[in-house]
């Protein structure tokens, strides 16, 4: 291809210079060398989360487990990382009863919540094996992670499909891990996980479309001779102690297992923004709170929205249509754990300025500025004397080697509910800051808050 080009001599010294700007990772081998030739001779496990939106069981993480010969998964939800040691032990019980089997290897990647000390001891103490994957080579524990990433694609496609809300992603896991370990698989011929597992071939006539409405039979003793005898709920799969379905009653929000149901695969259940808006507020704030507006608080939103020119269509309060062409104003419900605190939403005006006025004394900061004050020289006093009276301090010689550590004076205004000035109070604490951990001290005491402060 060209002229007088010199013959080149492969090198056999490896050049810093090229690796410097050019080397690259080894490639991971496409198909594993090796595989289980029994059960639980290999599990592979990964952790996926957090997941941004919590589930209705205030759970953000879920930790799977995969029998690299059957390739059957069982999947736990966690709240925190902390606890993958807690369901490996429980995982370990319940397989190795059902396989009359012990684990003998497991790979998980490098994680903080699989290389625990306590985990650690428990695997040598059981005698399991422990694979680690290289540090940042998550494809090295492949299995595990693309089993997740299988789970969370079919997880968004059937919440899409039938319009289901997002804190109900931990029961499309479920349900999701439940079809793939009876649905057939590349690396276990002719037979599906469950098949491998267990020696038995599965039935999937019961499978239903995940979020579609479901009818579920109202017994004779929870309803009399003119009420309805079907209640309309959403499918979320199969029950794990019972052989009947797993549903959802949106409007009393409760879960129902019943084995006497209809269902529509063609429909899902119109939620709507109210009910996301109120099961939102449920998860953030970890409280039952009430979906509907009852009562006054109902009549109040009328007349607010009666004055600011707002209809209200099919239960949520929109803004009539102007020339301007205003955007829909959203109906705010106050959480259920506001309503243990005092604000200011009733307050005129006045009000709240004399508030703001007599909170915004100004206390003295140093014990050269109270002292000039006949009321904090008169509430230092009072400290005084309550220090003697209780005993709080004994006198005694400093030890050797001991440094003192110096007091100082703190000065705050209490107020009432209302805003005005309860009392002057003046206390005398120890610099304890000044204090190093191991030089100055070596035990910590918690502070106990009395029922007046409370």
């Amino acid at each position: 291809m060209v002229f007088e080009l010199p013959r080149l001599i492969q090198p056999l010294k490896v050049c810093t210079e090229c690796l410097n700007g050019k080397q690259k990772r080894d490639p991971f081998p496409k198909k594993s060398s090796w595989r289980a030739e029994l059960p639980l001779e290999l599990v592979h496990s990964d952790l996926c989360g957090p997941i941004q939106s919590i589930s209705n069981n205030n759970k953000r993480y879920f930790i799977s487990f995969i029998d690299d010969y059957s390739r059957k998964m069982w999947i736990y939800f966690l709240h925190e990382k902390s606890e993958a040691f807690q369901f490996f032990r429980i995982f370990k019980a319940k397989v190795e009863r059902e396989a009359s089997i012990q684990i003998k290897c497991l790979r998980t990647d490098r994680g903080g919540e699989f290389t625990s000390s306590e985990f650690s001891i428990f695997c040598a103490e059981n005698g399991i094996q422990r694979q680690l994957t290289a540090p940042y080579s998550p494809k090295q524990n492949g299995v595990a992670e693309q089993k997740n990433r299988t789970i969370m694609n079919m997880v968004r496609s059937m919440m899409i499909t039938r319009g289901v809300p997002k804190c109900f992603w931990a029961e499309a896991v479920n349900w999701a891990v439940h079809v793939l370990n009876r649905s057939p698989t590349l690396t276990v011929q002719n037979m599906t996980p469950e098949e491998a597992w267990s020696g038995k071939r599965p039935s999937v006539g019961y499978f239903r479309v995940f979020g579609c409405v479901a009818h579920v039979h109202v017994g004779a003793t929870h309803r009399t001779k003119l009420d309805t005898r079907s209640l309309a709920c959403v499918f979320l799969g199969v029950s794990e102690e019972s052989k009947a379905y797993r549903l959802y009653d949106p409007i009393s929000k409760r879960i129902i297992i019943s084995r006497d149901v209809v269902f529509e695969e063609d429909c899902g259940w119109n939620w709507g923004e109210e009910f996301n808006n109120s099961i939102q507020s449920e998860l953030d704030w970890n409280h039952d709170t009430e979906s509907n507006v009852e009562g006054d608080d109902h009549e109040e939103i009328h007349e607010a929205a009666d004055e600011e020119g707002l209809v209200q269509q099919d239960g949520v309060v929109q803004q009539e249509e102007t020339s301007e062409h205003l955007l829909p104003r959203r109906q705010h419900i106050q959480p259920s754990w506001m309503r243990d605190y005092v604000t200011g939403e009733g307050l005129s005006d006045d009000d709240f300025e004399s508030h703001l006025v007599v909170g915004g004394e100004d206390d003295p900061v140093h014990y050269e500025e109270a002292e000039k004050s006949p009321i904090w020289k008169q509430a230092m006093k009072e400290e005084m004397d309550a220090i003697e009276r209780n005993g709080t301090w004994v006198l005694t010689n400093l030890p050797g080697g001991a440094k003192k550590i110096g007091v100082k004076w703190i000065f705050k205004t209490k107020h009432e509910e209302n805003g005005f000035v309860f009392k002057h109070k003046a206390r005398l604490v120890v610099r304890g800051y000044t204090q190093e951990y191991g030089v100055d001290y070596t035990e910590v005491f918690a502070p106990v808050a009395r029922m007046e402060t409370i």
